[in-house]
């Protein structure tokens, strides 16, 4: 069984209900209030999708159907310092994104918000999130109209998608262009790759609790099989132990350093047998840096 790390949907509906509940809350330093966080990024929506400043589902379609390859980047050289949990913690969530698919569903007038993850490579607003993220905006089904594509960074700043300036389906890749104004972001520099037993750390959105931390180890890179009938191939993966779940596909990977050496893609959970439904273990599978390189590298 394969469970995708895809985004978290709230309402708008859910999000004043529970922003009213929370009002007058006073939250202490260094805890996340996420129902504010999701209210004031419905908000910041609201205010772009009026300006006309997000990419269209229909542009996103025909930019990943066309699975460019190879972008012009100013990349941050790999830092060499090891750092704490926590200074890892704050360099990732500086340059980790809250990506939004805003949409209307055919069964009720409230604008809905899909929330997924991904990070920032370059400062002049290139990131990097999972194909499958872009994919479920660009081909919306069950009648669920697609209204904008949308980020928010930690410091509560929020830009439209631009463009799609490359992507890989197999890979699960995407590597699009914010609309910044000119502002310069935080960004995660690239190692070359991680080996079997090297410590990582994961940032994500599960199920709509922001810029959750987590940390373990690689457990394996191998070639994984996947498709059906004569549309199998193998592709490249990394599994980890650091635990995500929906929400938190397309968030950095990173060594001790900071370093992007994966991105999370989705879990495959393993049963005892057929007879025996008991769950043994669930596999967290990333797509290693490897497959990034090739993906922008002209």
């Amino acid at each position: 069984m394969r469970i995708y790390s895809k985004t978290y949907t709230i309402t708008l509906t859910v999000l004043l209900a529970i922003h009213l509940l929370m009002a007058g809350r006073t939250v202490g330093q260094g805890f996340t209030d996420d129902a504010k966080i999701a209210a004031a990024f419905l908000q910041s929506f609201d205010s772009l999708s009026a300006k006309g400043r997000s990419i269209s589902a229909e542009e996103v379609q025909k930019a990943l159907l066309a699975e460019q390859h190879g972008v012009a980047l100013d990349l941050a050289k790999p830092v060499s310092k090891e750092l704490t949990g926590h200074d890892l913690y704050e360099k990732a969530k500086s340059a980790t994104v809250i990506t939004g698919i805003a949409y209307l569903c055919p069964r009720c007038d409230n604008v809905h918000l899909s929330e997924s993850t991904g990070y920032v490579i370059d400062p002049k607003g290139i990131m990097v999130t999972n194909y499958h993220v872009m994919g479920m905006y660009a081909f919306m089904k069950d009648g669920n109209q697609p209204k904008g594509f949308v980020v928010r960074m930690a410091n509560g700043r929020t830009y439209g998608v631009r463009a799609v300036l490359a992507s890989s389906k197999k890979n699960d890749l995407a590597v699009l262009q914010l609309d910044t104004h000119g502002d310069i972001l935080p960004a995660l520099s690239l190692a070359d790759s991680a080996q079997i037993g090297d410590k990582i750390s994961i940032l994500g959105h599960p199920k709509g609790i922001h810029f959750y931390f987590s940390q373990g180890n690689v457990n394996n890179k191998y070639m994984e099989e996947v498709g059906e009938g004569d549309n199998k191939f193998f592709r490249e993966m990394m599994s980890v132990s650091a635990d995500y779940a929906t929400g938190s596909s397309g968030g950095p990977v990173m060594d001790m350093y900071g370093n992007v050496v994966g991105t999370v893609a989705n879990t495959r959970m393993f049963l005892h047998s057929d007879m025996n439904a008991g769950v043994q273990m669930v596999l967290k599978n990333t797509v290693p840096v490897e497959s990034l390189w090739k993906l922008i590298r002209k």
